[in-house]
């Protein structure tokens, strides 16, 4: 019996491709990832073949959320999925399947963590369900920790925080969490790279394979059904709008003020970084401003807007980027 929940296939699938759990070995014709590529992670789809309900007919009420985390940065959450009875079986219809997107990787961020968590959600009010999905695009939902921020979210926001953050006081289908790193293949760490990982409820053996609809087969082309499972591709491609990029970077910051990273920072020191680099943004902003209009020679600069300028180009923070 094999000891592992976590195996991986190739980003090209084509008819049929075996899983192996050498995960500390690149997929055959893969590339590791390089500084300033684009990175997306998305949850494909998930597998539910454990029904929890006690009564007859009863289906389960589901939930997936999934989590990631570089290093010791602030974790960001996502909720994928929240639906009042679910018929098992294959699951891939999600308000968005966008885990992580990024679109200047830095491989200095050496490890990241992912976790994945698919419940059934007892006792949760069909009203808030049918709430959160009628406001399934909105921030609130795609990022739970921003939703207390989205002022016109009318949906119980509290009730829906308690679940995401308590989601393991219901009935675990699926909690798994993995660590993918930037390193030299074979040297055991499991490795971040474009690809497809499954994982499964419990430790699986070899012979299973990986189908172009990316569902598990075993021999003889039949469907695997020992165990529920999730399907995660691992991109070099960004797959966002921009705003989503933004809001994603909001979560994080949240996730710190909240005390939920481990940086090893105070809340305010992050905080305080963080406007740092928005206030010399701005700053750069004004001060290309006032040189372009100091070109023209319809809109002559007012003798405040010149010694603004002579202050913010004399900013020895600002003049690497002000050029000449």
């Amino acid at each position: 019996m094999s000891i592992f929940k976590w195996w991986g296939a190739p980003a090209q699938v084509g008819g049929l491709v075996s899983l192996s759990e050498r995960l500390d070995k690149l997929f055959p014709d893969t590339l590791a990832f390089e500084n300033a590529q684009p990175l997306t992670i998305r949850v494909r789809g998930v597998m539910i073949l454990e029904d929890y309900e006690w009564f007859p007919g009863d289906k389960n009420d589901l939930m997936i959320v999934t989590t990631t985390q570089f290093g010791s940065e602030p974790p960001v959450q996502r909720l994928h999925f929240m639906q009042h009875n679910v018929d098992l079986g294959w699951q891939g219809d999600f308000f968005n399947d966008v885990v992580l997107a990024i679109r200047d990787f830095n491989t200095e961020n050496k490890q990241l963590t992912l976790r994945i968590q698919v419940y059934d959600m007892d006792g949760v009010p069909e009203e808030l369900i049918q709430a959160v999905n009628n406001v399934s695009q909105s921030v609130a939902v795609a990022f739970p920790q921003l939703a207390p921020y989205a002022a016109a979210v009318s949906f119980g926001v509290p009730v829906l925080l308690n679940l995401v953050d308590n989601l393991n006081n219901h009935d675990k289908i699926l909690d798994e969490r993995i660590t993918l790193e930037i390193d030299k293949p074979e040297r055991g760490h499991q490795l971040l790279q474009p690809g497809y990982f499954v994982c499964f409820k419990v430790p699986v053996e070899e012979g299973l394979f990986l189908s172009s609809n990316l569902q598990v087969l075993q021999a003889r082309n039949t469907p695997f059904e020992r165990c529920s499972y999730a399907v995660i591709e691992v991109e070099r491609d960004f797959h966002a709008q921009r705003e989503w990029e933004i809001d994603q970077k909001v979560s994080k910051l949240v996730a710190e003020l909240n005390g939920k990273g481990q940086s090893g920072k105070a809340a305010l020191e992050f905080l305080r970084e963080t406007f740092d680099a928005y206030d010399k943004f701005k700053k750069l902003e004004r001060a290309q401003e006032l040189k372009n209009r100091k070109l023209r020679a319809d809109k002559p600069l007012s003798e405040a807007e010149e010694r603004l300028l002579k202050d913010l180009t004399g900013d020895k923070a600002l003049a690497p980027f002000l050029g000449e």
